[in-house]
């Protein structure tokens, strides 16, 4: 009986250090279709290290959200982050994404026939009719306060505002692929509590349209990741 005991409580205390370290330290995602392509397939087994950008703690719930040891995300990186979209309370119950950054607060990024201004923390940036619902959108779904548009005018917790100041970094990632419109093309800027960590190595790959002795991808594993300055990704 006590060694029973001995070993269930041993394989308890060991579920429990891996749940830690996968919610720590590392993850393993999945990518699921062809947005990251050529360089990431559909079925990579991709390693995450949720230190890169500072660990993330919080945010959904009873605990306030933190970043611990917070560093900013660079041009190039592929980083994880929690979709900025949906309707979800939690942002920590958000789909997570992958895709490469190639806007940092400060940068200009376009976005059809328009440029944007990446916002970032504590920046202030001139109010605009054109930019006016932007800012709006971002105090109301990141930023926590009420913020509303009249007549091409920005009105902040009911006080007119001309010069918007924020209270998060903001980011623009993109598929690296001209013709996919999945990436903040679609779901937009995505503040920095939003940011999980970045890829760091494709661990493994499964083809799902194999024979199950076939399906792992012999071409596809333990490599490493570098981010390159272009947006795109060297293994």
């Amino acid at each position: 009986m006590n060694n029973a005991l001995k070993f269930v409580m041993a394989l308890v205390v060991t579920i429990l250090l891996m749940l830690t370290f996968r919610a720590l330290v590392f993850t393993v995602y999945t990518v699921r279709g062809s947005a990251l392509e050529p360089c990431f397939v559909d079925g990579d087994r991709v390693l995450v290290n949720r230190w890169s950008y500072g660990l993330r703690t919080g945010g959904g719930g009873l605990f306030k959200y933190a970043r611990w040891f917070g560093s900013q995300i660079t041009h190039g990186d592929l980083a994880v982050f929690n979709c900025p979209v949906g309707r979800q309370h939690s942002v920590s119950a958000k789909e997570a994404l992958a895709y490469y950054c190639t806007g940092v607060p400060g940068d200009t990024v376009r976005i059809g026939g328009a440029e944007l201004t990446v916002p970032g923390k504590g920046a202030p940036c001139r109010v605009t009719a054109a930019n006016a619902p932007l800012f709006s959108y971002l105090y109301n779904m990141f930023e926590g306060r009420k913020a509303v548009v009249s007549d091409g005018k920005l009105y902040v917790d009911g006080r007119l505002t001309r010069c918007a100041v924020l209270a998060n970094d903001y980011y623009w990632f993109s598929s690296g692929r001209p013709d996919d419109g999945s990436d903040s093309r679609y779901f937009g800027l995505v503040p920095e509590t939003y940011i999980i960590g970045k890829v760091v190595m494709l661990l493994y790959s499964v083809d799902g349209d194999r024979p199950a002795f076939r399906r792992l991808r012999p071409d596809r594993r333990l490599l490493i990741i570098r981010n390159g300055n272009d947006g795109g990704a060297r293994r």
